[in-house]
């Protein structure tokens, strides 16, 4: 039997195990408690400009098609199917081109397409790519837009094949850069795209191979190019990617708009063009766009044709600060009258849906928090929204509201995570509620990357997260 001093001794340490233990949860939970109200600051816009773009390129596309291609997606609406007038299968009919996609500026979310991953020669539409290359170029500084060059043989417009579109260029004269693109967008020179070619890359073909690595950059695997003008057939995109381009290009270069793909007409040359400006007679030439004359609120971008492709345009349009893409290819027309036609009705019903049945609205977000994350080599990161721009809801039909501050958001995102945590991934949700129901989601992603801790950390951390899991499963 125990005697009393065994006893004793025995009923102390049972007691100094208990306060041992009875202190250290103590201060696991003080240490539990101050990990769980961490304060993180969010992250600088340039840099969360970065972290969403991971998101783009990869976990973002989870959730979505995995189909479809950089910068486009489909609706973030999850509401009740809008009434749209006409519908998308009624609009499809009345569209004339074989193949057609509806895209949001802002957004990306794709609201309307038809036959769009059908391959297609892009035509003159893809002097938009040049011109892109070229900006590109003049951003990096090899060239400069008021850089006077002189035409090399190889553009003047009597070198061109016959019937092709031309600025008319020729012997004798000097431009810029910046009228070598007035020219290409306006009136589609032909001429124009090979001067801009050999001035920049010193030939057409090692060009044409720069074109392609910046397409390819871009992930738009469909879409390639043999020459800059766009007169081969060998050219291919498809609309859906086109958009996406073209996208990409108005939001990368928006002046583009008003210096090149709004004007109405050109006059070349003129005479600064010319060694003898006296004699200078400059050719007036109309946009080939026929839509910046009958459409409220267009202001580009690109038309196209050849036999092999029909009639393509990329068209734009901004109406209210709301601005909408839409890529026709494969249209219509026996001849130029008759193909133009075509291309004003599809681009106007096309657009005209668009503006009456979307609209873009600023949404009142809810305070995105500070997240803490368990056995890292950091304390906690910050919620990201995935998207900066408004969001693109339709238009009041069937108690849809076209006010953003109907909608209810609510923040779902876990009380802390584990690491490691990679910067873009997907930690939760933002809902926004209609009458109780979720009509609308987004996307929260981890704003930072935070790697697995030391070993110390981890093991502190491990056991004050069973300390919170034991309190929180009583």
């Amino acid at each position: 039997m125990l005697n009393s001093k065994s006893l004793f001794r025995a009923a102390k340490a049972a007691l100094i195990s208990v306060f041992t233990l009875s202190a250290l949860s103590l201060v696991l939970l003080i240490y539990a408690n101050n990990r769980l109200e961490v304060v993180v600051a969010p992250l600088p816009d340039s840099q969360a400009a970065i972290v969403r773009s991971l998101y783009q390129q990869s976990s973002g596309t989870n959730k979505q098609d995995s189909s479809l291609y950089p910068l486009l997606k489909q609706s973030r609406w999850i509401g009740p199917e809008p009434t749209l007038i006409p519908s998308r299968e009624a609009l499809a009919q009345d569209v004339h081109a074989r193949s057609a996609i509806l895209i949001s500026a802002d957004t990306g979310e794709i609201l309307f397409e038809k036959n769009a991953d059908i391959s297609i020669p892009p035509a003159s539409m893809t002097k938009l790519v040049a011109m892109y290359t070229a900006l590109k170029a003049v951003e990096s500084g090899e060239i400069q837009l008021d850089q006077e060059i002189i035409p090399p043989e190889e553009s003047w417009a009597q070198n061109i094949p016959a019937g092709s579109s031309l600025m008319f260029l020729g012997p004798d004269q000097k431009v810029t850069i910046r009228e070598l693109l007035e020219g290409m967008a306006v009136v589609s020179g032909n001429d124009a795209a090979i001067a801009l070619a050999m001035t920049l890359c010193g030939s057409v073909d090692s060009f044409v191979e720069r074109m392609n690595r910046e397409t390819a950059a871009l992930g738009l695997h469909s879409t390639s190019f043999v020459e800059p003008s766009g007169l081969s057939e060998y050219n291919r995109t498809t609309s859906r990617e086109f958009a996406a381009f073209s996208r990409l290009y108005i939001n990368r270069y928006p002046q583009t708009l008003s210096a090149f793909h709004s004007r109405r007409e050109l006059v070349y040359p003129m005479p600064h063009n010319t060694k003898a400006p006296t004699e200078v007679q400059g050719i007036r030439q109309s946009a080939t766009n026929k839509l910046l004359e009958s459409l409220d609120g267009c202001d580009g971008l690109k038309t196209g044709f050849i036999y092999e492709s029909g009639f393509n345009l990329a068209l734009t349009c901004m109406r209210n600060g709301q601005r909408f893409i839409a890529v026709f290819m494969g249209g219509p027309g026996s001849n130029s009258r008759e193909g133009n036609r075509f291309r004003v009705q599809d681009g106007s019903s096309v657009m005209e849906w668009a503006f009456s049945n979307w609209r873009h609205t600023t949404l009142e977000y809810p305070d995105t928090i500070p997240i803490p994350v368990w056995g890292g080599s950091e304390d906690g990161l910050h919620v990201l929204r995935v998207f900066d721009t408004p969001a693109l809801i339709p238009v009041l039909a069937d108690g849809i509201p076209t006010d953003g501050n109907t909608l209810v958001p609510h923040l779902k995102v876990p009380p802390f995570l584990e690491a490691p945590v990679i910067a873009g991934t997907i930690i939760g949700t933002i809902d926004w509620e209609m009458n109780g129901k979720v009509v609308l989601q987004e996307d929260v992603i981890a704003d930072r990357t935070i790697a697995v801790g030391s070993a110390g950390e981890r093991c502190i951390d491990f056991l004050a997260l069973q300390a919170v899991r034991l309190i929180s499963a009583r």
